[in-house]
């Protein structure tokens, strides 16, 4: 098993305000998370290292309940970026969108808020997170088409954050994985610019991980990369 990353600030973008964690532990166990700041100033990128640096000084406990300690640490960094916010006025207002993937054996365990995304690969490509999204209520009470999501003039709007309110609504579940399986993390920068079907032709036209983390990078670039790109990609 083993995770490579992409990061790249975008033809657009001033600073990278994403964030994110690749840890492999000598127990073999994974602990991944991507982030995605947002708010004025350096404010996003503010948001999401706190968020980040809040999982790095977590210690985990893999022999307890691992979901409540993944509801937990993203609780409390919630807390941290909401305290940490007014201590500034510059950075009033910051937030973060957070995925945390933890990987023990042959279980894939996630919190999630906000619209970044994780993604199993197994002969087909599946999004096992559900967008935290103005857009995503929208597909819900069928008010637009899912095909009108990917060009739609709102769909950058979310509905949940880590540091705008004190209470979450944290989507954490677990998962089966098995050998040959790819996870994928990523924030908005690759899924606003590249579709869906086309980000699983990728999957399936290349051999290994670090080509398909490469092509995916570059695609969202070359089909204008409007924002921060951060992918985090392995092989069961």
């Amino acid at each position: 098993m083993s995770f490579h990353v992409f990061t790249n600030i975008g033809n657009k973008r001033q600073n990278n305000e994403d964030s994110f964690l690749k840890l492999e532990l000598k127990n073999g166990h994974y602990i991944l998370a991507v982030a995605d700041g947002m708010g004025g100033h350096n404010a996003g990128e503010v948001a999401s290292s706190i968020a980040i640096e809040s999982i790095k000084n977590y210690s985990f406990n893999f022999n307890d309940n691992i979901m409540k300690q993944i509801e937990y640490v993203i609780n409390n960094a919630n807390k941290d970026i909401f305290a940490y916010s007014k201590e500034d006025v510059e950075l009033k207002e910051m937030g973060t969108t957070l995925t945390l993937t933890i990987i023990k054996d042959d279980t894939l365990y996630f919190g999630h808020v906000g619209d970044s995304r994780i993604y199993l690969y197994d002969e087909m490509l599946k999004q096992v997170t559900t967008d935290h999204s103005l857009v995503n209520n929208l597909i819900k009470n069928k008010s637009i088409d899912p095909d009108e999501a990917f060009n739609h003039p709102q769909k950058n709007i979310i509905t949940q954050a880590l540091g705008i309110d004190k209470d979450l609504e944290i989507q954490s579940d677990k998962l089966d994985i098995k050998s040959n399986n790819i996870v994928m993390l990523c924030t908005d920068g690759l899924t606003d610019m590249i579709r869906f079907k086309n980000i699983e032709k990728v999957f399936q036209n290349y051999d290994n991980v670090k080509d398909m983390i490469e092509a995916l990078g570059e695609k969202a670039l070359q089909n204008g990369g409007q924002d921060n790109i951060t992918i985090i990609m392995g092989s069961i």
